[in-house]
């Protein structure tokens, strides 16, 4: 088709004009404020229906309830009002909308500071610095903290917070009924509030009891560690070289103890290991049989058929509370060591092996090297929580094996010693974080001398 030269220099048609887009802070501020307004209005409902429905009051509804009617209208119908024309304001984009949500949101951190030391109630006061504090970064458009708002607040109100109770209650002494009390403070008297973290470095009856409770369940986990590392590395590299279509099946094997309870496969092992047990039972039942018809023709066999006839002493030792950490821990140390390999490039082995290099070499040199950050992760993985098992000492090794986690069960819940409880605590964390420093340090090390040559 030809083509006019009018056509053609006529001008392109004007393109519409460019709008700014929707905040998306802004938005998730008014959905913020709508969910709050509901709360608000929820409130209100309540406390106008107290007769009709009989609710149960909270601490504040019965303070409420002491004075006039209409200040609880009041405030509930403010604080609505506020919550519905801030995220109105937000939602139509106008200016005064922000202003409206930071007045808000400066108002509720401060009511909910205020609610605290009136009520002493942890719920409220969660609820309000919760959503006041959200509400600041989302209207300040600060986007680092508002995607992390949600998870750095969960680690505030249950791992900083807690931690900081626990060393203040570590600072304090035990009274005869089992209550805390704590020493005047000044700088000539500090000493004594340390008082219960150097009792665990002190003699109790000539002997360094806990220093010896410390030492066993260092070396226990350290055990269970070194055990589950060298069964689990095996496992992990034949699975990593499996083909793909078996790996799933392998790993879903190994994930298979997590679907029952922990508890309930430590009750498994007990039965299996007590007097009466399965190993036992064949161990004084049948072999033992056999061994005294051995005996009868060949005596020299008679202390196999006297020892045999008594049950081997399988539950309550070392031995049974390191085979349930074994059991236990191992899958926390085979998926991690997986993980690593199955992105290993074999092709390095090959050319290893194709330069020279023998297995331990290539071993040694190529697939140690490169499977150390998933040696790493399992150590780590398994090493911290076997340092503080309690279930498993526990149940398996009764009351002649006694770990950390036992002694802090003891202090807190039988002595209701919450201080020392407390200063143990603390102490076994201190162990854990310079163990798990010093293994990154050395790895470091380890691997920068590796890339120097």
């Amino acid at each position: 088709m030809a083509v006019t030269t009018e056509s053609r220099l006529s001008p392109p048609p004007a393109s519409a004009p460019m709008t700014r887009g929707r905040d998306a802070f802004l938005q998730v501020a008014a959905i913020v404020l709508l969910f709050q307004a509901a709360f608000w209005a929820f409130l209100l409902f309540r406390w106008a229906t107290f007769s009709r429905f009989n609710w149960t009051p909270y601490p504040a509804e019965l303070v409420l309830a002491q004075a006039s009617p209409l200040i609880a209208y009041g405030l509930y119908g403010l604080l609505l009002a506020g919550a519905l024309a801030g995220a109105a304001g937000l939602l139509r984009g106008a200016g005064w909308g922000r202003a409206v949500g930071l007045v808000y949101a400066a108002a509720t951190l401060v009511g909910g500071l205020i609610y605290y030391a009136l009520f002493r109630e942890f719920y409220g006061l969660l609820l309000l610095t919760a959503v006041g504090g959200f509400l600041c970064f989302l209207l300040t458009r600060n986007a680092a903290w508002s995607l992390a708002y949600p998870a750095a607040f969960w680690l505030l109100v249950f791992f900083i917070v807690p931690l900081a109770i626990v060393f203040f209650v570590s600072l304090g002494e035990r009274t005869r009924l089992g209550t805390v009390t704590y020493p005047p403070f000044s700088l000539s008297n500090l000493g004594a509030l340390f008082d219960d973290y150097a009792r665990v470095f002190s003699r109790v009856g000539g002997d360094f009891i806990y220093l010896r409770i410390f030492g066993r369940s260092a070396w226990l986990a350290l055990l269970n560690t070194a055990l589950c590392l060298l069964f689990g590395f095996p496992l992990a590299y034949w699975i990593a070289r499996q083909p793909a279509h078996r790996r799933n099946l392998w790993i879903f094997l190994v994930m298979i103890p997590f679907w029952t309870n922990f508890l309930v496969r430590t009750y498994a092992w007990m039965l299996i290991l007590r007097d009466s047990g399965l190993i036992n039972s064949a161990w004084t039942g049948s072999f033992h049989d056999a061994a005294t018809v051995i005996a009868t023709q060949l005596p020299a066999f008679g202390w196999l058929a006297e020892a045999t006839a008594r049950p081997l002493p399988l539950l309550y030792t070392p031995g049974a509370v390191l085979l349930g950490l074994f059991y236990g821990y191992l899958p926390f140390m085979v998926l991690p060591l997986y993980s690593n390999l199955e992105k290993t490039n074999w092709t390095l082995l090959e050319a290893a092996a194709d330069l020279g290099a023998n297995a331990r070499q290539r071993f040694l040199r190529v697939l140690l090297p490169l499977s150390l950050p998933g040696i790493i992760a399992g150590s780590i993985i398994v090493f911290i929580p076997s340092l503080g098992a309690y279930v498993t000492p526990d149940l398996m090794g009764g009351a002649k094996v006694s770990l950390l986690g036992n002694l802090l069960q003891q202090q807190f819940m039988t002595v209701r010693d919450w201080p020392f409880g407390s200063a143990l605590s603390f102490i076994m964390m201190a162990v854990m974080l310079a163990a798990t420093l010093v293994y990154f340090r050395a790895t470091a090390e380890a691997e920068r001398r590796q890339e120097g040559r």
